[in-house]
């Protein structure tokens, strides 16, 4: 049994829905989902309800992450609401213990206010998650802002080749970016709705490559409950959970298919990621078989939300034990 062990996982985007939705999910489920994928670490996004735009908020989700067996960065709003009309105040959300900084679900169209954003977020240092929408051409509008004002950015949930495109333009240009992918952009096996939507062969042939030669450094799982309602046609809205499938997925995507070792998979959801978060590899050790094969079925997830893009898929590559 090929069991590897390694530093445990960071997930550079979860939505754990709360406050103000966790009929669908909670802090604590999200968490005990993320460990049971591998995750010693979880960026949680502020698109909840309230919007998590204040320091209060901030402190609101680190008090209800307290005692939670992963560790809880939570990405404050870049703007107030969400609203992209006004920043909130950067320094203020570090203090308070943001980590990030994201409107992800909703893309910064005033060019002036990305153009502020980026620079007072390099000011005082933390991490911006951008939401590119249409992904390609909202990613080459970010990265010449990035370019123009020479202020990093990380780029979420690539999907397309023409973004692959655009971001391997982008570095050999020298712009300071990270950019992530998601396990269901990484093969053709994902069903289900989300934003960006699921791509074509094509799409996930450039996406893979991306990862294996740098373009894009980090798996995140843009894990996104939904209750079965809330899914259903005819307008189900856009989102999958993906903290317990993450790690299989991508060892098929990358490691069963020859592209890396198991390793290589290990840094792109874990040291990559931290990196970006500018925050340590989660501590302790866990041990993956990387051959173990159990089947995707959402009433055994830990998540309360059972909207998985791989519904019944037999998968392969488990944590079997996660401790020091």
């Amino acid at each position: 049994m090929p069991i590897v062990r390694t530093s445990p996982f960071v997930d550079l985007h979860v939505h754990a829905r709360e406050p103000g939705q966790t009929h669908k999910e909670t802090i604590q489920t999200a968490c005990a989902a993320a460990k049971a994928g591998g995750f010693g670490a979880v960026t949680l996004m502020p698109n909840t309800a309230p919007v998590i735009d204040t320091p209060e908020l901030v402190r609101f989700v680190l008090a209800r992450a307290a005692g939670q067996p992963v560790t809880v960065y939570p990405a404050a709003a870049v703007t107030e609401g969400q609203r992209g009309e006004a920043l909130t105040d950067f320094d203020a959300l570090k203090r308070a213990g943001a980590a990030a900084l994201s409107d992800d679900g909703l893309p910064i169209r005033d060019e002036a206010l990305l153009r502020t954003a980026l620079v007072r977020a390099k000011t005082v240092k933390l991490p911006i998650l951008l939401h590119c929408e249409p992904e390609t051409e909202d990613c080459e509008r970010a990265l010449f802002h990035v370019k123009q004002t020479g202020c990093p950015a990380h780029i979420c949930h690539v999907s397309l080749a023409s973004t692959v495109s655009v971001l391997r333009t982008a570095r050999r240009q020298g712009a300071d970016f990270t950019a992530e992918t998601c396990p269901h952009y990484m093969t053709v096996k994902a069903s289900g709705t989300m934003n960006p939507p699921l791509g074509t062969e094509t799409d996930v042939e450039a996406v893979l490559d991306a990862l294996c030669d740098g373009v894009i450094r980090c798996i995140a799982t843009d894990h996104a409950p939904h209750t079965e309602a809330e899914k259903a046609p005819p307008n189900p809205l856009n989102g999958v959970i993906g903290l317990e499938t993450a790690l299989a997925v991508s060892l098929e995507a990358l490691y069963h298919s020859g592209r890396m070792p198991a390793e290589g998979v290990f840094r792109l959801l874990g040291a990559f990621p931290a990196s970006v978060l500018r925050v340590p590899v989660p501590g302790g050790m866990i041990e993956v078989d990387t051959d173990a094969e159990w089947t995707a079925e959402p009433d055994r997830f830990l998540s309360l939300s059972g909207n998985t893009p791989f519904p019944g898929l037999v998968l392969r590559g488990k944590v079997v034990s996660y401790g020091d």
